[in-house]
């Protein structure tokens, strides 16, 4: 069973990207950015320019990539080394995304957080944030203008830019709590933040991470309770792609200390078992299922972690289409909705027309076969030609009975079926079902003696 990214997708991500993608301008954007965006530049330039890691060079930081990608069920990325004495990391890419990690990074981390900020690389990719994460960098340092025509290039408007880096700081929080779920604990985390906010390694001192805390939540309540100090934060903070350190470490703790995240981490412990978890998140609404194939729809559902009752209908009405889904009820609801999550034992019950098939039909007629013609058919037949048809079919008691009223065997009725009956009924019709057993009678013509 894939793992589901809502597991640990903060709650802000999902409604910032649904704000950004309703800001005027951002799909045709999105779609150029595609077509001219080519992940082979940045391979070479990659490759051209910074130290590929992996088992020959630095080899401990490539082992500490495996096991994460495991645990959140991903394909393992490239991962780079890049001069820059900013400590930093970050996933770009597209159909490949890679990692990068500055050298000032591993100045500045102690070694055992390494594996913390490269789980949070990693959740980027798990929660599928890479594609939109780099066409965002590449809007707000104004390299996608190079890309676009200059009719596109029009549409990168002031709301866009901000909207997209509203959505890249929420999209952090998200991948703070992949990183979160892969060490078991946000320990870790806060002290990255405290880390990337100055703490350097080699600054001589205890770490006091509830002093940090505790900054956090000053910091909020300022900002919450002064109008002006928002506008001031948001003036200032506005472009950053980023969110402020302390409030990452403040929704870590605070994540960490909900029934959330204790279902999340038993859903997590699950996953990596191999086994199905007692609760789990689903990533769909009903309306997401509608009109879908439902081989296709039961299987996202049985793959969700779903049981599933299937709820064929066989008669067709004007609206519907064979095979296609028409309801999608999940213990006996269509109240739910991305995110929301269910216990092992509920039930979704999909609607869908599928007209019987011929064998299905069958078989409920058991010892009974379907007559092949019509009993205007086989009038004027070859009566050979009709015993034979018959015994094909399955009719075991079959009777040709002759007619002497022909002088010639040139004439055109000659052996030719002249009446049929099936238990004394002359009419019958094509694919009615009869008894093997049934006794057809059927005269033909021949020559007088």
């Amino acid at each position: 069973m894939p793992i589901n990214k809502n597991v640990f997708l903060h709650e802000s991500d999902k409604a910032a990207l649904d704000a950004l993608k309703s800001i005027p301008g951002f799909t045709p954007i999105l779609k150029g950015f595609m077509k001219s965006f080519n992940d082979k530049a940045m391979h070479i330039q990659n490759m051209s320019t910074n130290i590929r890691i992996d088992e020959r060079q630095l080899p401990k930081y490539h082992d500490m990539l495996k096991p994460i990608c495991e645990k959140l069920g991903i394909a393992e990325p490239d991962l780079y080394l890049t001069l820059n004495v900013v400590p930093n990391a970050y996933t770009s890419g597209d159909d490949k995304p890679y990692i990068v990690m500055t050298s000032g990074l591993l100045e500045t981390m102690p070694e055992e957080l390494i594996p913390t900020v490269l789980a949070h690389e990693c959740g980027h990719i798990a929660c599928q944030h890479v594609l939109y994460r780099t066409m965002g960098q590449m809007i707000l340092n104004g390299s996608l203008l190079m890309l676009l025509s200059s009719g596109l290039a029009g549409l990168i408007s002031i709301p866009l830019r901000t909207a997209f880096a509203y959505w890249m700081r929420c999209s952090e929080f998200s991948a703070d709590r992949a990183a979160i779920m892969c060490d078991g604990t946000p320990d870790k985390l806060v002290e990255m933040c405290m880390r990337f906010a100055g703490f350097d390694k080699n600054i001589e001192g205890i770490m006091n991470k509830e002093a940090f805390i505790d900054q956090a939540k000053e910091y909020r309540e300022l900002i919450k309770n002064d109008s002006a100090n928002q506008a001031m934060e948001f003036m200032m903070f506005r472009n950053n792609s980023h969110p402020i350190n302390a409030i990452r470490a403040l929704e870590a703790m605070e994540w960490a200390e909900t029934d959330n995240f204790k279902k999340s981490m038993d859903y997590f412990k699950a996953y990596s078992e191999n086994r199905k978890p007692d609760e789990f998140p689903i990533s769909f609404c009903e309306t997401d299922l509608l009109g879908k194939d439902y081989k296709e729809v039961i299987k996202k559902l049985e793959d969700t972690g779903l049981q599933v009752k299937e709820n064929r209908i066989t008669e067709k009405n004007s609206y519907q289409i064979e095979a296609e889904v028409t309801e999608v009820l999940i213990d006996g609801s269509k109240e739910y909705k991305d995110g929301d999550w269910y216990k092992k034992d509920s039930v979704a019950e999909v609607k869908y027309y599928l007209p019987m098939t011929r064998a299905e039909i069958d078989a409920m007629h058991p010892g009974q076969v379907r007559i092949p013609n019509s009993s205007a058919y086989y009038i004027g037949k070859d009566y050979r030609e009709v015993e034979m048809e018959l015994l094909s079919a399955g009719i075991v008691n079959s009777n040709a009975v002759p007619i002497k009223d022909l002088d010639s065997d040139k004439d055109i009725r000659f052996n030719k079926v002249n009446k049929i009956t099936i238990d004394g009924n002359s009419r019958f019709f094509k694919d009615e079902y009869i008894d093997t057993t049934a006794d057809v009678v059927f005269t033909y013509h021949t020559l007088s003696e």
